[in-house]
């Protein structure tokens, strides 16, 4: 029986729950123009040393000065800019996620120089993504702006200000709201307060919003094959998900171990970024691929165009690439990596079955990758449904997401975040154990 005493008053009148959702709404709104920014620096930047991406692996010797103007200059500026990051370390997706946990504001200034380097290494071609940035940037706004809007901080608990921050970037850029708003819940915030979910639904859609009206509404990836949902493709689900889930493994192990590369070569801070340039262009005429966030690789190899000796290839020069990358100073984000990885570990699928089958296994490849990664598989089901609207890949994501992220999850722990959380000795809340009927676990 309910009680007087059971009974919970509301802590917040209508007038109020509404000037903290607008708050939110507008919060989101300006994160989503910031990021918008962030994305048109890099596309000027990038299509001015950009080069054609070849479907099949070649002898060509021929290096573009474009390309190594871009890496050397990015270098060398990168190299300046870890010299303000205590320790010369980034901040990143990690960072949030403990300020997010400890309850306390992440270090804005840290977050803003690393915003900045990530994106004159993106802009110079370094083998990175923009997601990790991107989203750290938008919970370091989202905290410095909540300071403004004063109904925020007082109704809102920082970690949700920073997952409404952090699921506004995403939503701007990627056009994904929905996928967005999981994401902060199930990687940042892990639990919602009082105002439930909406603080973060509307920021995500205020700047889905501005972002449409500003840039358009276009999928980054045009899926045009849809399978029947059948054993037979569910079967090719799990295989995309076993090897995915080994991939995300490899992938994880590289990036977080490759700081510790970098600090044993002894090579100074301010030097470090040329060896991942260096790689970079050596690699450039055959495997071009590598260079910047590699979206119109994805898009490749989704439609099928890549050859399986290139697929192999890429998969291992990928995880080289992207962890040197991030060990010695040419940081940036591992979303779009690990995208491309799951693309290409999806297209090898593909590959195998072609002849016989419809293909496009590389979308779901693409979601398996990033759930194990990031280690938000709700969230990345529906992010690649939001990219590429197959509903029909996405059910059968499901199939794939789970075995990957159990498989990587068992070898690396939960996320990359997570990971390197970890090895600082910084303790991040999980799921705890499932108790069973009639007891404890032993």
């Amino acid at each position: 029986m309910t009680t007087q005493s059971d009974v919970k008053t509301p802590t917040w009148s209508i007038g109020q729950r509404l000037t903290i959702l607008s708050a939110a709404l507008a919060l989101g709104a300006l994160i989503g123009l910031a990021a918008m920014g962030f994305l048109l620096i890099i596309r000027f930047f990038n299509g001015l040393w950009a080069v054609p991406i070849p479907t099949s692996i070649g002898l060509n010797l021929e290096f573009s000065m474009a390309v190594g103007l871009a890496l050397l200059t990015a270098a060398l500026i990168a190299g300046q800019i870890l010299t303000f990051l205590e320790n010369g370390r980034p901040h990143g997706g990690a960072d949030l996620i403990a300020a997010a946990q400890s309850g306390k504001g992440p270090d804005v200034r840290a977050g803003m120089i690393s915003t900045l380097l990530a994106l004159v290494n993106i802009s110079g071609g370094s083998s990175v993504g923009m997601f990790g940035p991107l989203f750290h940037f938008g919970g370091c706004l989202g905290a410095a702006l909540s300071r403004f809007f004063k109904s925020l901080a007082r109704g809102l608990s920082p970690d949700v200000i920073l997952g409404s921050g952090a699921a506004a970037a995403i939503s701007a850029v990627f056009l994904t709201p929905i996928g967005a708003a999981v994401f902060a819940h199930e990687a940042i915030a892990r639990r919602f307060g009082g105002f439930g979910a909406g603080p973060v639904i509307l920021a995500s859609f205020g700047a889905y919003w501005v972002s449409k009206l500003t840039l358009g509404d276009s999928r980054l990836f045009k899926v045009d094959n849809l399978p029947p949902i059948n054993l037979e493709n569910a079967v090719f689900a799990v295989l995309v998900g076993l090897i995915c889930g080994l991939i995300s493994a490899a992938y994880i192990r590289a990036c977080t171990e490759a700081p510790a590369w970098a600090k044993a070569s002894g090579i100074p801070l301010r030097w470090r970024p040329l060896v991942p340039a260096a790689l970079l262009f050596l690699l450039s005429p055959v495997f071009p691929h590598l260079l910047g966030p590699g979206l119109g690789s994805i898009d490749l190899a989704i439609t099928g165009a890549f050859s399986i000796g290139l697929l192999l290839a890429l998969i291992a020069l990928k995880i080289l690439a992207t962890s040197t990358c991030l060990g010695f100073g040419f940081f940036g984000g591992i979303f779009a990596p690990a995208l491309l990885l799951g693309a290409l570990g999806g297209a090898v699928v593909d590959s195998l079955i072609s002849s016989s089958h419809i293909t496009s296994f590389a979308a779901i490849g693409a979601a398996s990758c990033i759930a194990a990664v990031i280690g938000a598989p709700l969230a990345s089901i529906i992010i690649v449904f939001e990219l590429t609207g197959s509903y029909e890949w996405t059910v059968l994501s499901m199939l794939s997401v789970v075995v990957a992220s159990q498989i990587s999850r068992s070898m690396v722990g939960r996320s990359i975040f997570d990971r390197q959380l970890e090895m600082r000795g910084v303790v991040v809340h999980d799921d705890r154990p499932s108790e069973p009927v009639g007891g404890k676990p032993a």
